[in-house]
């Protein structure tokens, strides 16, 4: 029986190498308490190239600064977010891999905590930038949802990290994931990783500085089809003092996915969610329709957009124009933001833009200060 189990997780790895190989992207120790109950739709990258993009060729480069982003002294005793490139460090035009989502998490204990992982093709680069610094071993793991470019990574990260607890979407959500997805749960069945579903409601302590709340998705929601898959992603925040960051998942507010789910939360949790750091919604994609009433209520002085390329300009500046400081992995490389929980943060970027169509940042070698 146990063979049975390793030939399927083979054969299913080589689909998903398969897939990846093929420009496919199918979807687009610390102290912990749990408490509260315990718990392939389409997400492809339609990658029309904008004309802003298509008109200059390079819209930032390298700044070769990766000493001073992984040097795991700048963010001793501090609570630090990474918002790693998906893609490698692809320039923003080529499309040759759209790359997905990997936040990771250092708090200030040295507890860590990676929230997605990208696409397969994405899980080198995630391992070796985790090993730079230092990490080979993640205390947690935080899945949002099954899609291949949040959960592709996964094969590989597991194989050369060890991971101590895993957190994902109810089973209902996950039993709609992408081929990937179904193969990160036969992985973590088979490694005997602690697993636990988690759903709206649930909060989470790590030690006694930092909490997390979940408020989506809720009971049984990910079970209804009409629904797309994006719209039951974990939806989480993560506060540190007066310090907080907000976690979406692939959400928006289209209601071509069957919910505006943005709205939706905004409904019901109000003021809850607002958050210094916040994560743009599906990649920032024009898919999202982002609402007003979310960027107003969500407040955020950062904003985080997590794909190789400028999905969208119009969202892009939307996002911009609220007055956050908005940072893209296209533009801007590998992004950390740390704070030490005051409401303030430093920011350190791997890219210096080389083109101001979307904006220049006051950095110095990488470096800004957001108040």
């Amino acid at each position: 029986m146990k063979r049975n189990k390793y030939w399927k997780i083979a054969c299913l790895f080589m689909l998903t190498t398969l897939l990846a190989l093929s420009g496919c992207n199918a979807g687009q120790e610390g102290t912990e308490k749990v408490s509260g109950s315990n718990a392939g739709q389409d997400d492809t990258n339609e990658g029309a190239v904008s004309s802003s993009d298509s008109d200059s060729q390079e819209t930032s480069r390298l700044m070769g600064d990766y000493d001073t982003l992984y040097d795991r002294a700048l963010v001793e005793g501090k609570l630090a977010c990474y918002f790693l490139c998906p893609g490698g460090e692809l320039a923003p035009w080529t499309r040759t891999n759209y790359g997905g989502d990997a936040v990771l998490f250092i708090l200030p204990d040295g507890t860590t905590i990676l929230n997605d992982c990208g696409t397969q093709v994405d899980g080198p680069q995630v391992v070796w930038k985790l090993q730079q610094l230092g990490i080979e071993k993640l205390d947690y793991f935080i899945l949002s949802h099954g899609h291949t470019d949040h959960v592709g990574g996964f094969s590989i990260l597991a194989r050369h990290i060890e991971i101590g607890q895993i957190y994902a979407p109810p089973q209902e959500v996950m039993e709609r994931s992408d081929p990937e997805g179904k193969l990160f749960t036969m992985i973590v069945e088979e490694m005997g990783i602690p697993f636990t579903y988690l759903k709206e409601g649930d909060t989470l302590t790590f030690g006694d500085d930092v909490s997390v709340k979940f408020f989506n998705p809720p009971v049984g929601f990910g079970a209804d089809t009409s629904i797309n898959l994006n719209e039951s992603s974990l939806v989480w925040k993560l506060t540190y003092g007066d310090s907080s960051f907000l976690m979406t998942g692939d959400i928006g507010n289209n209601p071509d996915y069957g919910q505006k789910t943005e709205e939706v939360l905004v409904a019901k949790y109000g003021n809850e969610l607002q958050a210094d750091v916040c994560k743009a919604g599906h990649h920032g994609s024009d898919k999202v329709m982002g609402s007003d009433i979310w960027k107003q209520t969500v407040n955020a002085k950062i904003y985080a957009f997590t794909t190789a390329y400028v999905r969208d300009d119009v969202e892009y500046f939307k996002y911009a124009l609220t007055g956050a400081k908005t940072f893209s992995n296209a533009l801007d490389g590998d992004v950390l933001v740390y704070t030490t929980g005051d409401g303030t943060y430093d920011v350190q970027v791997a890219k210096e833009r080389t083109s101001d169509y979307y904006g220049t940042l006051d950095t110095v070698d990488g470096h800004m200060r957001v108040e």
